[in-house]
C-alpha cells in the first residue's frame, strides 16, 4: 500500500493511483459503488471505507470487491459529508452525515447474503404483449414462460424484468443472447431488455441478477426463442432444393452422357447397317447365280452338290447380316413387337422340324414334348422364332455327338414356357455372368473352331423381355445346360386385312387368264414395257439387267435416278434402299408425292428386314417391299404381278361415268393420282357437248402440257387421252339410251357427236352393238 494513492471525487468515484508503476485505476457505479461522488476515505484493517452521497460501502483493495450495506438504513440512506470522519481509539468509525453523526464496529456490522429471484414482467413481440396474442401466451403465465416462438416478421423481442426478495438498489441485471452474442452485457440497473431484427433461428436468453458489488449472483434464468422462418428459409426447404438441384445435375450429365453414348451407338448401328447391306448385297449376288445355275439341266451331280453347299452357306452369310441388323434394333432400343396369335405348339414344333438335319449332322436326337396339342397367344412370332432358333440352335453346337437335345413345352392360362435341355460341354459359373451380354462368347473348345458374334443370346434376352417374360440358365460343365423362357399369355384382337385397291393387291375378277392378256397387250402394241432399276452396286444393276432385258427395257440408275426420271416415264421402278446420296426411301417419297411421277409403282429392295422397316417403305407408297436375298424367280413374279394389276386398275378408272360419285370412290390409292383421274372425268363431262374439245383442249383445261397429259393417262388408263374422251363419251351415250328418256339423235349431240352416222358407227365398234339395238 505504501507506492498506492487513493483519491476521493466529486462524480468520478475513487481513484487509484500507484506511484511505481504510475497507472490509474477509477472504481466507480459501474465497478459497484453506491455513487460516483466520494465524499470521505477511511483506511481499517486492509479495507477502504466509502461515504458517498448515496451510503456507505467498503472496498477490498485485494481483489477489486465492493459491498454495500443496504440491509442497513443508516448506512444506506444516508449522504456522507465531505472529509467528516475519523476512527476512535476503540477501532470504531464515526461518520457525519446530513442525519447526524454514525458510529459503529467495522468488526462487528452484519454481513447477508442476498436471496431473491428474477420475475418476468412482460414479454413484449413486435410492441404487443404476449398477454393480448393466447397463440404466444399458450395459457401459461408470463412469468412462468421458458420457451416463445414467433414468426420471422415479429422478430423484435422486449423482456420486462423485476428483482423479488431484494430492494432494486441491491442488485444489477447483466444478459446474453445464446447464437446472437459471445458476451454478457455490462451490468446494470436497467430492467428492459431488448432485442431487434432477430434472425430465424433457434436461440436463448439468459438474464442474471447480480448483488450490487457484483460479487454475487443472486439469481439466473433463461427463455428460449424460436422465430419461424419462411418456408423457403426453413432447412428441409433447402434440403429439397439441394435435393432437386442434384437431381438435375445428375439427370443432365447422365443425359449428356447419353448423348454421347447415342452418338457413339450411332456410329456402331451404321457400320453394322453398312455392313449388313453390303453382305445380303453380295450374297444376292451369289443366291441368283446359284439358283440359275442350278436350273441347268446339263449339270452334273457332283456339280449340284457343290452349287448346293454355296448355298449353305451363303445362308449362314444371311443370317450373320441377319443377326447384325437384330443387334442394331435392339442396342438403339427401337425394336417393337408386332403381336399376332400365334400356335406356340406348332411354332415350336415347326423350329424343331427344321434343325433335324443340322442334328442329323452330329447324330443329336432332338425330343419334342408339351402338355398341350395346340396352345393360342399372342407374340411376335419373327422374334419367338428367333429366341426358339438360337436356343435350338446352340444346344446342337454344344451337344456332343450321339446327343439329345429335349425341348419341353408347359402351356397353362397365365403363362407358357419353354426349357431347352442338352447334356454336352455345360459352361462355368464365371462364363455364366457374362453369357447375356454383347459380343460375349464362351471360351470352350467349340467356340475355337466356329466363327460367330457371340450377340444370339443378347437377343434372345431382350426379345424375351420385351414380350415380358423371363430368361434363367442352369448349367454345370461337361454336363450340359437348361435355358428356360417364361412368356405371360395374353391375347389380342386380330383385324383383318384391308384390301387396297392398289396394284399389287388387286385380283382378276373376270376368269381369263391375266398374264396372257398382259402378253397380248404387249404383242398389240409391239412395245416392250420399260422399267428403271435403281441401285448404287453395279453388279447388281448389271445381274438384274441381264435377268430382264430379254422382257423389258431396262434403264439403269445410281444417285442420279431422280435426274433420270425427269427425262424418262418407266412403267415400273426397282430401287435399293440404302444408297449414300438418296436413300429408297426418300426417293419413293418423292417419287409419290410429286404430280408427274405419282403413276410409276415401285419395288423396294433392302437388307432391313424388320417389319417395322416394311411399313415404313410400304407407308410411303411403295407398292412392294423384297428383302435381300432374294430368289430372282420372286422379283419377277412380282414384277409380272404389278404389270398386270396396273390394267385392273385402268379398267376400273374407265368406268368412272358418274361424276357426282368421283369424292365417295377411291379409285387409286395415291392421293394425286386419284384425284387427277376424277379431275380428268370431270372435266370431259363438263365438255361432253362441245364439239371441238380435244387432246388440246383437254390438256389446257388440265393445266398440265400435252406431252404429261398423255403419259398421265397412259399409264393410269393404258388409253391415249383421245381414246380416254371417246371412252367416258361413249359410256355417258350408253347411259343415256338406256334411260330411254332420249332419241339416238339427241344422245349424240349430248355427247359431242355432230354425225349420227359417225356416232353409231363408233358406238357399235365400242360396244358391239348399234344404238338403236341398245
Amino acid at each position: 500500500m505504501e507506492d498506492d494513492i487513493w483519491v476521493a471525487t466529486s462524480g468520478d468515484g475513487l481513484l487509484h493511483y500507484n506511484y511505481t508503476n504510475r497507472e490509474t485505476h477509477k472504481i466507480t457505479v459501474e465497478s459497484g459503488l453506491p455513487s460516483n461522488y466520494v465524499n470521505s476515505v477511511m483506511y481499517d484493517n486492509g479495507y477502504l471505507w466509502l461515504g458517498t452521497e448515496n451510503g456507505l460501502c467498503r472496498y477490498n483493495p485485494a481483489d477489486s470487491t465492493v459491498h454495500t450495506y443496504y440491509s442497513t438504513l443508516a448506512l444506506s440512506s444516508a449522504s456522507f459529508n465531505v472529509n467528516a470522519s475519523c476512527k476512535l481509539r476503540n477501532g470504531e468509525l464515526m461518520w457525519g452525515t446530513n442525519n447526524g453523526a454514525v458510529m459503529f464496529n467495522p468488526d462487528k456490522l452484519y454481513h447477508t447474503q442476498l436471496n431473491g429471484q428474477i420475475y418476468f414482467q412482460n414479454i413484449n413481440i413486435s410492441g404487443s404483449s404476449v398477454r393480448e396474442n393466447q397463440d404466444l401466451l399458450r395459457g401459461i403465465p408470463v412469468n412462468k414462460q421458458t420457451d416463445i416462438s414467433f414468426k420471422y416478421d415479429q422478430n423484435t423481442l422486449t423482456l420486462e424484468v423485476l428483482p423479488i426478495g431484494v430492494s432494486s438498489k441491491e442488485i444489477k441485471f447483466s444478459w446474453k443472447m445464446e447464437g446472437l452474442d459471445t458476451e454478457w452485457s455490462h451490468p446494470s440497473s436497467q430492467q428492459i431488455i431488448t432485442y431487434t431484427n432477430i434472425p430465424n433461428g433457434n436461440f436463448r436468453l439468459k438474464v442474471r441478477m447480480y448483488n450490487n458489488s457484483l460479487s454475487q449472483i443472486v439469481d439466473e434464468r433463461t427463455l428460449d426463442i424460436h422465430v419461424i422462418p419462411l418456408y423457403w428459409q426453413t432447412w428441409w426447404f433447402r434440403l429439397v432444393i439441394f435435393i432437386i438441384i442434384m437431381s438435375t445435375t445428375f439427370f443432365v450429365l447422365k443425359f449428356y452422357i447419353n448423348r454421347l453414348k447415342q452418338r457413339h451407338a450411332e456410329d456402331k448401328i451404321r457400320f453394322f447397317t453398312n455392313t449388313a447391306h453390303d453382305l445380303r448385297t453380295s450374297i444376292t449376288l451369289i443366291n441368283a447365280p446359284i439358283q440359275e445355275l442350278n436350273k441347268e439341266e446339263e449339270l452334273s451331280e457332283k456339280g449340284h452338290y457343290y452349287l448346293n453347299l454355296a448355298m449353305e452357306q451363303s445362308e449362314r452369310l444371311s443370317n450373320v447380316a441377319t443377326q447384325l441388323l437384330d443387334f442394331q434394333k435392339v442396342d438403339m432400343g427401337k425394336g417393337q413387337l408386332f403381336l399376332v396369335m400365334v400356335d406356340i405348339v406348332n411354332l415350336v414344333y415347326r423350329r424343331k422340324t427344321m434343325f433335324k438335319s443340322t442334328a442329323g449332322k452330329k447324330n443329336v436326337i432332338l425330343e419334342f414334348v408339351s402338355n398341350r396339342e395346340s396352345y393360342m397367344s399372342a407374340v411376335d412370332e419373327l422374334k419367338i422364332e428367333k429366341v426358339v432358333d438360337n436356343l435350338i440352335s446352340n444346344a446342337i453346337k454344344y451337344s456332343h455327338t450321339n446327343g439329345r437335345v429335349e425341348l419341353t413345352l408347359n402351356c397353362n392360362e397365365y403363362y407358357w414356357s419353354l426349357e431347352v435341355r442338352d447334356y454336352g460341354l455345360g459352361i462355368s459359373d464365371n462364363a455364366q455372368k457374362k453369357l447375356f451380354k454383347e459380343f460375349y462368347r464362351g471360351d470352350n473348345k467349340v467356340n475355337s473352331r466356329m466363327v460367330g458374334s457371340g450377340i444370339g443370346l443378347l437377343l434372345v434376352k431382350n426379345y424375351v423381355l420385351m414380350h415380358e417374360g423371363k430368361v434363367s440358365l442352369e448349367s454345370k460343365e461337361n454336363e450340359g445346360s437348361l435355358f428356360k423362357i417364361n412368356i405371360p399369355y395374353k391375347e389380342v384382337v386380330e383385324v383383318a386385312p384391308v384390301e387396297h385397291e392398289e396394284p399389287g393387291n388387286v385380283t382378276s375378277a373376270d376368269g381369263l387368264s391375266d398374264q396372257s392378256e398382259y402378253k397380248q397387250e404387249d404383242d398389240r402394241s409391239g412395245k416392250r414395257k420399260s422399267i428403271l432399276i435403281v441401285d448404287d452396286n453395279k453388279d447388281l444393276r448389271n445381274f438384274l439387267k441381264c435377268s430382264f432385258e430379254n422382257q423389258y427395257y431396262i434403264l439403269e440408275a445410281g444417285n442420279e435416278a431422280w435426274e433420270l426420271l425427269q427425262k424418262e416415264s418407266p412403267e415400273l421402278i426397282i430401287s435399293d434402299v440404302m444408297m449414300p446420296d438418296m436413300d429408297g426411301f426418300e426417293l419413293c417419297k418423292l417419287i409419290k408425292s410429286t404430280f408427274e411421277t405419282s403413276h410409276i409403282p415401285v419395288i423396294l429392295l433392302t437388307s432391313l428386314c424388320d417389319k417395322s422397316d416394311q411399313l415404313e417403305g410400304l407407308g410411303l407408297g411403295a407398292e412392294d417391299y423384297i428383302t435381300k436375298p432374294f430368289d430372282i424367280s420372286l422379283l419377277e413374279q412380282r414384277i409380272k404381278s404389278l404389270m398386270r394389276n396396273r390394267e385392273i386398275v385402268r379398267e376400273k378408272a374407265l368406268k368412272l361415268i358418274k361424276p357426282e360419285n368421283d369424292e365417295q370412290q377411291v379409285i387409286l390409292a395415291n392421293e394425286l393420282n386419284d384425284q387427277f383421274v376424277k379431275k380428268a372425268v370431270e372435266v370431259i363431262h363438263n365438255n361432253m357437248q362441245n364439239l371441238d374439245f380435244d387432246k388440246e383442249s383437254f390438256a389446257m383445261e388440265m393445266h398440265v402440257s400435252g406431252s404429261l397429259l398423255y403419259k398421265k393417262i397412259k399409264a393410269l388408263t393404258g388409253q391415249s387421252p383421245i381414246d380416254f374422251i371417246k371412252s367416258i363419251r361413249l359410256n355417258r351415250a350408253l347411259e343415256l339410251l338406256q334411260s330411254h328418256k332420249y332419241t339416238i339423235t339427241e344422245v349424240s349431240e349430248l355427247c359431242g357427236y355432230s354425225s349420227i352416222s359417225y356416232f353409231s358407227t363408233v358406238f357399235k365398234k365400242y360396244f358391239g352393238k348399234s344404238p338403236t339395238e341398245v
